[in-house]
C-alpha cells in the first residue's frame, strides 16, 4: 500500500502528505495537551522503533535486546503488531517461552521468528498493545516488555523509547508520507531515550549526521549496529554454510522484506555473484506459482543456488518446493559495536526502576 503511494505523482503525493501531516499533527497534539493519556504497564517497557517506512532492521535488534535481558536473568515479553498477519484476532499467544502456539498465518512472519530465536521469552501479537501487555502480566508475570515496532504506538507508556537510524537514508527525504518515508515530523526524534544507528558499517557521514540528530535530540545516548549474515542453511539438505562461502559463487536470491535492496548488498558483501534477483512487496505470501517460477528463472540465470532470509522462510516453508537449484536460507543477526556501553546503558535503566 506504501509503496504505491509512493508511486504517485508528486503533485498527488504532496496533496496527500498535507493532509497526512495535518492528521498526525492533530494527533500528537492530543497526547501533548493531556486530553490523551497513555496507559501504563506493570513492567518495565522498552519501545523500538523508528520514525520512517522502510527495512530499518528493527527485528534483529529485538531479537538483540531480548537475548540480552535473557542472559542477565530477565523474563522478557515480546509484543508487536503482527504486521502481514492473516489472523483479525485482538490477541494471539505466538509462544510461552516454551513452545510455539501459533502459524504464521495467526501471527505474522517477524512475531514467529521470533519465538523460534528465544527461547525463553514469551512473544505475543495485537494491535493494543497496553491490552497484550496487560494479559500476559496477569498469566505469565514477565519483568520486561520489548515492543516492535512501536515509537508511533503513544497509547502504552514505554521507559526507554529506543529510536533506530538507518545512516544510509536517515531522515525519509524529510517529507512525511506519502511525499518522502517519515511516519512523523523529525522534531519527534525528542522522544527518544536513546538512538541506534542501523547500517552502520556502510560509509556515511558520521559526524554530520551525530551533529543532525543531536540537533534534534539533545546529549542522548547514540550507539551504532549493523546486521550480519551469520550462516546460510538449507533446510532440505539439513546442514549449513558459512557466509564465506558465497565467494565468487553464481547465486539467486529473493525475498519480501521492508528493504530489499540491503540484503542484496548483504550478499554482495561476501562477493556472491548474484545472476538473479527478484523482490516482493514487504511480507508477501509466497504461492507455490511464485516459487515454480523463482526456482526456474533462477535456475535458467545459471544459479548454482537460491537465497532468502528467514523472515520469507517462515512464508513459504510450507510448500512443496522444487529440488533444483538449492535453496538456502540466510540467518541475519544484528551485532552492536559498543556492545558493552550498550548493555550498561539499558541494565542501569532497569535497575533505576527495581
Amino acid at each position: 500500500m506504501i509503496e504505491r503511494l509512493l508511486q504517485l505523482p508528486r503533485p498527488i503525493r504532496k496533496g496527500l502528505a498535507m493532509l497526512f501531516k495535518l492528521g498526525v499533527a492533530f494527533r500528537l497534539a492530543l497526547y501533548k495537551a493531556g486530553y490523551v493519556k497513555p496507559k501504563r504497564a506493570r513492567a518495565f517497557t522498552i519501545s523500538v522503533g523508528n520514525l520512517t517506512v522502510g527495512g530499518t532492521g528493527k527485528t534483529p535488534l529485538v531479537e538483540y535486546i531480548a537475548r540480552l535481558l535473557l542472559a542477565e536473568g530477565y523474563r522478557p515479553s515480546v509484543i508487536s503488531r503482527g504486521y502481514g498477519r492473516r489472523s483479525r484476532a485482538p490477541f494471539v499467544l505466538v509462544s510461552d517461552g516454551l513452545q510455539l502456539h501459533a502459524t504464521a498465518h495467526d501471527a505474522g512472519d517477524e512475531p514467529i521468528l521470533l519465538a523460534r530465536h528465544l527461547p525463553g521469552a514469551i512473544v505475543a501479537v495485537g494491535a493494543h498493545r497496553y491490552a497484550v501487555a496487560h494479559h500476559l502480566e496477569e498469566r505469565f508475570r514477565p519483568d520486561v516488555h520489548v515492543l516492535d515496532d512501536a515509537f508511533q504506538h503513544l497509547a502504552l507508556e514505554r521507559d526507554l523509547n529506543l529510536l533506530l537510524i538507518d545512516a544510509l537514508d536517515p531522515f525519509g527525504d524529510e517529507a512525511l508520507l506519502p511525499l518522502g518515508r517519515l511516519r512523523e515530523p523529525l522534531s519527534e526524534i525528542a522522544r527518544a531515550s536513546a538512538i541506534i544507528i542501523t547500517r552502520a558499517d556502510h560509509p556515511f557521514d558520521q559526524l554530520r549526521l551525530e551533529a543532525q540528530l543531536r540537533e534534534l535530540a539533545g546529549p542522548i545516548p547514540i550507539f551504532y549496529s549493523y546486521h550480519e549474515i551469520v550462516e546460510l542453511f538449507s533446510p532440505g539438505v539439513g546442514h549449513a554454510l558459512s557466509p564465506q562461502k558465497l565467494y565468487g559463487r553464481a547465486i539467486g536470491a529473493f525475498c519480501a522484506v521492508g528493504n530489499p535492496q540491503l540484503f542484496e548488498s548483504d550478499l554482495a558483501h561476501y562477493r556472491a555473484r548474484i545472476v538473479f534477483f527478484r523482490s516482493f512487496r514487504d511480507h508477501h505470501w509466497y504461492t507455490l506459482r511464485d516459487m515454480t517460477r523463482l526456482f526456474r528463472e533462477a535456475e535458467a540465470a545459471g544459479a548454482e543456488f537460491l537465497v532468502t532470509t528467514e523472515k520469507d522462510w517462515v512464508r513459504l516453508e510450507s510448500l512443496p518446493l522444487p529440488k533444483t537449484p538449492p535453496l538456502y536460507i540466510a540467518r541475519i543477526e544484528a551485532r552492536l559495536e559498543d556492545a558493552e556501553a550498550f548493555r550498561t546503558f539499558l541494565l542501569r535503566h532497569l535497575r533505576a526502576q527495581a
